[in-house]
């Protein structure tokens, strides 16, 4: 007897997409558990999210999902470690606290900017922006760290709405005065009162119809026939996937070689995540904060036990850092080495001594972003093309290789026909 819907993959745009179509559709994932790159997870009495997570979604369909959890809002703050100072975030017009010489050839930079709007990659649009000595040095920097290359390498079609863009009077001003307007792309970021950021979409998954431990190998869509690693397979009247693109590419019986060849060209970033529990509450200075020296492996970390009280026991506190590789740029260090590098950061930049320190957790999460190299969009549209082509529906970060927030990977699910 066939499946009427076969969704693969138990992430929040799989949960989205069961919640659309009812009783009919069953989840098969690959994990013991469902949540994808939006679960969480616990150690010692300490909740932790596979990364930062916070919501600020505005579609109506989403808040009447997720607003039925009770939930913490926050205004948007967050700060910069930038080579020994704390500075509010963004950095081109909060730059009061970086020494006087540094504010001056930020300013210096933003006057003197290229102003040749024929901008070619990620790395013009930069200086375009910001000028050339803050593009080189802050996002410049960053763009390593986060996205594993350098900024000459990145298109520019994943920025809209995401790096502000500040006016000439906005970069003087922030460079003379500590309280500036907040600029953020959004006034409230929300996190659940407790049980981490999947209590958002927990109670909407029908786990009578979820079946985990079913990692997808093969797919025949003549048959229309899901085979799992676990000997198990099931027909489909209609198949839901949101599994990464280059992935698939193999599943698929008979996949046209040009189609293959194109998923392979489809980059990703995995995630390091270093998850730190404090014996007491420590000296952190926001939610979550962006680190610009390279020296420190991390590109960003956020505090769980200051988006929800109930993510830490009692009187103690918590911090996870993100650390970026990819492939071409793999992770060298050990998990011991990672451990004291992060706990050194730690002490560096005043947050806790190392005896402070109850423990530090290293696992990783093998698709974190999806990465926009040049010519990206081309390829994507070759496999997506081809997968929609023999009645397969892709859906989320990963199904249609986009820089989707949570909310837009839940509606990508909830909007399957």
């Amino acid at each position: 007897m066939k499946n009427k819907y076969v969704i693969l993959g138990g992430g929040i745009a799989g949960i989205g997409a069961q919640y659309r179509l009812g009783k009919e559709a069953n989840i098969y994932e690959a994990r013991d558990r469902v949540g994808g790159l939006c679960d969480s997870f616990n150690i010692n009495g300490f909740t932790f999210d596979n990364a930062v997570h916070l919501s600020f979604a505005k579609d109506d369909v989403v808040r009447r999902v997720f607003d039925k959890t009770p939930y913490y809002a926050h205004a948007p703050e967050s700060m910069n470690w930038c080579w020994g100072n704390w500075v509010r975030h963004p950095v081109q017009n909060n730059s009061v606290h970086l020494p006087i010489d540094e504010r001056i050839r930020i300013i210096k930079s933003f006057c003197y900017r290229n102003t040749d709007t024929d901008v070619k990659n990620y790395k013009e649009w930069l200086e375009y922006q910001y000028g050339e000595y803050f593009a080189t040095k802050y996002p410049g920097c960053y763009t390593r760290k986060y996205w594993c290359c350098d900024a000459d390498k990145l298109s520019t079609k994943w920025i809209v709405g995401r790096m502000y863009q500040p006016s000439l009077d906005e970069v003087l001003e922030g460079a003379m005065k500590t309280e500036t307007p907040n600029t953020y792309y959004t006034k409230e970021m929300r996190y659940p009162l407790k049980d981490g950021y999947k209590a958002f979409f927990d109670h909407i998954v029908d786990y009578e119809n979820v079946h985990t431990g079913y990692k997808a190998v093969s797919i025949d869509p003549i048959s229309k026939t899901v085979e799992f690693e676990n000997g198990q397979s099931v027909e489909y009247e209609n198949l839901i996937s949101t599994l990464p693109l280059n992935q698939i590419t193999d599943m698929i019986k008979d996949c046209p070689e040009d189609v293959r060849l194109a998923s392979k060209e489809l980059k990703a970033t995995s995630v390091c995540l270093v998850s730190v529990g404090f014996k007491h509450k420590a000296n952190i200075p926001s939610i979550w904060f962006y680190m610009y020296d390279e020296k420190m492996p991390a590109a960003r970390a956020y505090s769980p036990s200051l988006k929800a009280e109930s993510n830490a026991p009692e009187g103690k506190s918590s911090l996870q850092f993100e650390i970026y590789y990819t492939d071409d740029k793999p992770l060298t260090m050990t998990a011991e080495e990672i451990k004291e590098t992060v706990i050194g950061n730690i002490v560096e930049m005043g947050i806790a001594n190392k005896e402070d320190i109850e423990f530090v957790d290293v696992r990783c999460v093998p698709y974190a972003n999806v990465i926009f190299y040049h010519g990206m969009e081309e390829k994507r549209q070759i496999v997506i093309d081809y997968i929609e082509s023999i009645g397969i529906q892709t859906v989320g970060r990963f199904g249609r290789w986009e820089y989707l927030w949570s909310d837009q990977s839940f509606l990508s699910g909830y909007n399957v026909k």
